[in-house]
């Protein structure tokens, strides 16, 4: 073979190969964009809410401490977004912290300084008219509350008990959304977010699903031990699990275990539970004051709208003696906490009833005041 049919057979070749590299790229569909992040608010919080239904739902894993993490800083975003769009619905400029230097150019660069999540809650009751409780606003601060220490300076605490505390809050921001978000929104996104939240439902049963199953178990528990009367509500987790120890201490106590918690199997001493329900236990002169002593062992120790599990309503409840009281009141006599829960209790204590004396004692006239002596003449 000569040098002119070698490079004949070379061309052949390489034209070949350029023929198929063209079919490749032919065969190849074209990327016209590359992908886009397209999360608009609503979307945006709901899609986080759909990360904590995943991270709490046991029917799915097991919740670890890492999925409650997890879950927390996710449902506090989702209050941030969710919020925000409400505000946004009502009024745009009601999404800045100081709505009079608010600009549309801010806005629509997201270069903002938008609201606090306290600042929100108050924007969306007072100006809004969201019907938001104040035990719900209880739950939203205690939620941002372990999401500021969990971003920044790590959370050490009960995991359970922060589990229960986030599904709370993810209840009321399914129903939030429901309300307040889905009549501002148009038929595309509504029919979106309907089926997000049908979704969010579903996960939100099963979690739910799951603590009131616990919740009826160790209900019938605490029935079987008759210790009701002695379970109180735990200030981690705020279910009435909490369960007192038969031999509370002598007070002052401060330290070692007093109580265990079924439901979050926290612990608390004595006087954890004091500053919890008797923290006016000393007056401004910080003398002890009679208002948290306990009619029944004197010992101040009288926590006031405790919830007790054998109870429908809150009561006055003694963390010495484990004494129910329905009712109290200074003595008149005194001024030291009776108990006048009884029909026809008596407003004085028992020490001041044993030492009164009447002031107006009736006079009761001698004969001889008028000269008399008895005898008969």
């Amino acid at each position: 073979m000569n040098d002119a049919e070698l490079l004949r057979v070379a061309a052949t070749a390489v034209w070949g190969v350029q023929d198929l590299r063209m079919e490749r790229t032919a065969a190849r569909p074209r990327t016209s964009a590359p992908p886009q992040l397209d999360f608009p608010p609503v979307r945006n919080g709901l899609d986080y809410l759909a990360s904590v239904v995943e991270h709490l739902d046991e029917t799915e894993s097991e919740v670890t401490p890492r999925e409650v993490k997890y879950a927390v800083l996710h449902l506090q975003a989702a209050v941030e977004l969710l919020f925000k769009a409400r505000l946004l619905a009502e009024h745009w400029t009601l999404v800045f912290t100081n709505p009079g230097d608010a600009t549309r150019k801010e806005l629509d660069e997201a270069t903002l300084k938008s609201v606090t999540p306290d600042q929100a809650v108050t924007r969306l009751r007072n100006i809004v008219g969201v019907p938001i409780s104040d035990k719900e606003v209880k739950a939203l601060k205690k939620l941002t509350e372990d999401r500021n220490k969990l971003q920044h300076f790590g959370l050490t605490q009960n995991a359970l008990a922060v589990e229960a505390r986030a599904g709370e809050v993810l209840d009321f921001l399914i129903r939030f959304a429901d309300t307040q978000l889905m009549p501002y929104l148009g038929p595309e996104e509504q029919h979106e977010t309907k089926r997000s939240l049908g979704t969010l439902r579903e996960g939100l049963g099963n979690i739910n699903s799951y603590v009131e199953k616990r919740m009826n178990r160790i209900g019938g528990e605490l029935r079987d031990e008759r210790v009701e009367n002695v379970t109180v509500e735990c200030p981690a987790c705020e279910k009435v699990t909490l369960v007192l120890d038969e031999d509370p201490p002598t007070l002052p106590a401060d330290e070692g275990v007093f109580s265990t918690c079924r439901f979050c199997s926290g612990v608390f001493a004595l006087d954890v539970l004091l500053d919890r329900w008797v923290p006016g236990s000393w007056d401004m002169h910080d003398r002890p004051s009679d208002a948290n002593v306990c009619p029944q062992c004197d010992q101040q120790a009288l926590g006031t709208d405790v919830r007790v599990r054998s109870e429908a309503e809150p009561v006055y409840f003694c963390f010495a003696c484990s004494r129910i009281i329905q009712k109290v009141a200074p003595c008149e006599g005194c001024g030291r906490q009776i108990d006048i829960s009884g029909v026809g209790a008596s407003p004085w204590c028992s020490s001041c009833e044993d030492s009164w004396e009447p002031e107006d004692e009736p006079h009761y006239e001698d004969p001889e005041d008028y000269g008399f002596n008895g005898e008969v003449g």
